[in-house]
């Protein structure tokens, strides 16, 4: 490419990637030579990005560099080595665009506490952990490691400082549950594949849940994790916990739910909607997740059970009947659908904005190609999902 042409985002995006690939293999052969040679091969990285996409934001120039320093950090045969993590840091921060060097600092917290270099670690933590719970996680495990390292014969003084570093790790997770840091907002964290970091945070979870047992903050930051990294089986260990430990929980029961309702367990998603309404008996939501379980999953019998339930409790009318008619839409009932579409027309001229559009998708679930239909079916069931829930002042 001739300097100053620009790339397609696309493009320019494949190509990047490309560059890093190369680079991380040209590292994972080459630790040595990179290892003597930090500043020139730093160099060269610049310019390679300078020359071949001279129009690339600080945002990302930077982050490629952080890429490369922390491959670089975790392939080098002096990664047991503080001093040169360091090095590499101090180097690093020199090819990049800003002077900002605290995601380098997190990188080389994560390499330091992969080596076991548990107290330096926490150095280079600092106070990350405000921004993004992981980090708070990871501090919390340094200080547990370093309370259960064995040093031979201890003496009195040595025992009484590693009950302080245990009693460290406890503050730290207390103090996460004051601050309620969020999760995934510090980028350099998501650079690391690293199985050893990823099983101290989910470690110290589980300390968590035996050194505060009552605390719902823990599971919850827990399964958003699990979530993100599609890590079913934490997922399922965290819900299991969450609905026997925090049975009225509403939130806990709500992702329960859903959970078991995506994977096709229509049994154990109608255990949790009776769990439900047996704790919330004058709420209409854990009635609709059991009309929308039937709408799905179950049938026409369980669906005429909720509806009693529903007309019961006092559930909009219009709303029973948008389900009336989301039931034969799914039930591939197109007469009966069609005959409660025009019954709602008229019932209900006020919601015709809504109901109109929504005709159109249905239209399609009736007679479009089947990849067709199935999307139109998908996007249906989620825009009654959605303005049910909107209704029923649910959460989603």
């Amino acid at each position: 490419m001739v300097r100053g042409e620009k790339l397609g985002d696309a493009i320019r995006y494949v190509q990047i990637e490309n560059l890093r690939q190369d680079l991380y293999l040209y590292i994972d052969n080459n630790t040595e030579k990179i290892d003597v040679n930090l500043p020139v091969f730093f160099a060269h990285i610049v310019s390679a990005l300078d020359n071949g996409f001279p129009d690339l934001d600080d945002a990302t120039y930077d982050e490629f560099i952080d890429s490369i320093a922390y491959r670089v950090m975790t392939n080098s045969s002096q990664k047991n080595l503080t001093q040169y993590t360091e090095r590499i840091i101090t180097t690093a921060i020199r090819s990049k665009r800003s002077s900002g060097k605290a995601s380098l600092r997190i990188l080389g917290g994560l390499q330091l506490l992969s080596s076991g270099h548990f107290q330096d670690a926490i150095v280079y933590f600092s106070d990350y952990w405000k921004h993004d719970a992981r980090i708070g996680f990871l501090i919390a495990y340094c200080y547990y490691s370093i309370s259960k390292s064995r040093t031979g014969e201890e003496s009195a003084e040595t025992s009484r400082q590693k009950q302080r570093t245990e009693l460290a790790a406890r503050e730290q997770l207390q103090e996460m549950v004051r601050v309620a840091p969020p999760l995934y907002r510090l980028k350099p964290l998501d650079l690391s594949d690293d199985e050893a970091v990823d099983n101290a945070f989910w470690f110290m979870i589980k300390m968590s849940h035996w050194w505060f047992p009552n605390e719902k903050w823990f599971i919850r930051i827990g399964l958003e994790k699990a979530k993100k990294d599609n890590n079913e089986a934490k997922q399922v260990e965290l819900l299991n916990i969450s609905t026997v430990k925090f049975f009225n929980d509403l939130d806990f029961l709500r992702e329960s739910f859903n959970y078991r309702l995506e994977h096709g367990d229509g049994v154990g998603a109608n255990g949790i909607v009776k769990q439900m309404i047996q704790q919330y008996p004058e709420s209409l939501e854990p009635i609709y997740y059991g009309l929308k379980l039937s709408l799905i999953a179950t049938g026409k019998t369980s669906y005429s059970q909720y509806r009693s339930m529903a007309m019961d409790k006092e559930m909009p009318v219009y709303l029973i009947q948008i389900l009336d008619w989301t039931f034969y839409v799914l039930k591939n009932q197109e007469n009966e659908s069609n005959m409660q579409f025009k019954e709602l027309l008229r019932r209900f001229k006020s919601l015709s904005y809504y109901f109109i559009p929504l005709d159109y998708i249905v239209q399609d679930i009736f007679s479009a190609e089947e990849e067709e239909s199935r999307q139109a079916r998908m996007l249906f069931i989620d825009s009654i999902d959605m303005y049910a829930k909107k209704v029923l002042k649910a959460h989603s």
